[in-house]
């Protein structure tokens, strides 16, 4: 069963239509002497510790191989002398390095970006490999053959790890630590919920629904819950093209779970925009996780839930203005106690540019926030002649917020007020509040 997982993935997928594949199919073409290739301000490798191409985002692995054996002996003489090469500056270029096992990753950002946000992104690339593999089958792999070549199992499956590198780029859920969730009723929400719970099968351990990559609900063992890290490798696997028709089942490795073997997965999207996700240890019960969708989606068609549940995904997220308040351009409020989140979208004036950017701004002021010191900041001012950002955190969120420019400290102070006073009334259609758990 292990060594199919990544075949299971590649026929799942086998049909599918990438709406944006001549796009794909030019960035694969370029190699590192490309002038796209150069210009590109982010690069995400992976290669075995033989120095043989595994992965790329950008350009042909095979292209790319005088480049990966460079990078492989770089590591391997920084390994010969027992100090291991964590990261370099060239230039403008920062440049990465994280070693696990038989696999080296290497990440090159000409962005300034901190070299712990880099190696944090590394290990969730390493992660969602590890994901359609599991450690073990990696490890008795390349035990067996050190130069063996691992694209012939991940063949097919680089879309996803494409989606994810594509998403740490723009999206602060990763970087956050918490589940992106979506804004509904709390009635339906918790109708949703209750019926999840109630046509629960016994080889289900977990079920869930999601919009994109925000929860709607979960049902999970009382005295158990996934790790968020573990979540957004299987909610990024279940929005890629490769998932978004038919039924699939699948086995995926859980690494903050257990990183030596599978659990089995069933997704399918019951409509459109909202996808069932059931998790069972039972490789055999398929057709029960079947059943299951079946008897939900009956459930929910009883009085309108399951097209009130779709009416809820296709609203975009809320604009700024939404939360009553002036000169707001866009938010993420982390909840400590739930580790979930919710976002703003961006005002209308903002560009893509500037909304990297801002991103990237908050991702670095978290890092700042989230040391591990006896006396972590609460909050930061960040002011650069593009943009305003604050950073605050309590013993019971985080919040972050950009504005604009004009207004003065104290404003940005009452704005903040008045938007936990939103949030405080909002929390229930905010969050997951309370998980059917059995």
């Amino acid at each position: 069963m292990d060594g199919n997982a990544a075949s299971n993935l590649m026929q799942a997928g086998a049909d599918s239509v990438d709406i944006d594949d001549a796009s794909i199919q030019a960035e694969k073409l370029e190699d590192f002497c490309s002038p796209e290739w150069q210009l590109r301000s982010r690069h995400f490798l992976v290669l075995s510790s033989a120095g043989k191409p595994i992965y790329t985002r950008y350009g042909n692995e095979s292209q790319l191989s005088t480049l990966m054996s460079a990078v492989q002996a770089i590591i391997s003489s920084f390994s010969d002398m027992s100090d291991p090469v964590r990261s370099m500056n060239v230039g403008p270029h920062t440049i990465v390095f994280f070693t696990s096992g038989p696999l080296y990753l290497l990440a090159v950002s000409d962005r300034n970006d901190p070299e712990e946000l880099l190696r944090n992104e590394l290990q969730l690339v390493h992660s969602q490999i590890v994901s359609i593999l599991t450690s073990a089958q990696l490890t008795k792999i390349f035990e067996q053959r050190s130069n063996f070549d691992l694209r012939q199992l991940l063949g097919g499956t680089e879309g996803i790890i494409d989606q994810l590198v594509d998403r740490l780029d723009t999206d602060l859920s990763f970087a956050l630590g918490s589940l992106d969730t979506l804004w509904m009723r709390y009635r339906l929400r918790e109708r949703v919920g209750k019926t999840l719970l109630s046509h629960r099968p016994k080889s289900l351990l977990y079920a869930m629904v999601i919009a994109d990559m925000k929860l709607v609900t979960l049902v999970r063992p009382r005295k158990h819950s996934l790790h968020p890290a573990d979540l957004h490798l299987l909610f990024n696997m279940a929005t890629s093209t490769t998932f978004v028709t038919g039924e699939h089942w699948t086995p995926v490795c859980f690494p903050k779970f257990n990183d030596q073997g599978f659990l089995h997965v069933y997704i399918n999207y019951i409509t459109p925009k909202v996808a069932l996700i059931l998790v069972s240890a039972d490789r055999d019960s398929f057709f029960t996780m079947t059943q299951c969708r079946e008897n939900v989606c009956r459930d929910l068609a009883i009085d309108d839930a399951l097209q009130r549940l779709e009416d809820a995904a296709a609203q975009r997220a809320l604009h700024p203005h939404e939360l009553g308040v002036t000169g707001l351009l866009q938010l993420y409020y982390r909840h400590k106690t739930l580790i979930q989140h919710f976002g703003t979208r961006f005002a209308d004036t903002v560009d893509d540019a500037q909304q990297r950017r801002i991103i990237n701004t908050y991702k670095r002021l978290r890092l700042h926030m989230t040391k591990g010191t006896q006396k972590p900041l609460r909050i930061i001012y960040y002011k650069s002649d593009a943009d305003t950002v604050l950073a605050w955190q309590s013993s019971t969120f985080e919040l972050y917020v950009a504005v604009v420019p004009s207004i003065s400290v104290k404003g940005i102070i009452r704005l903040v007020n008045s938007v936990l006073e939103w949030i405080k009334q909002e929390e229930d259609h905010l969050f997951v509040v309370n998980a059917p758990s059995y």
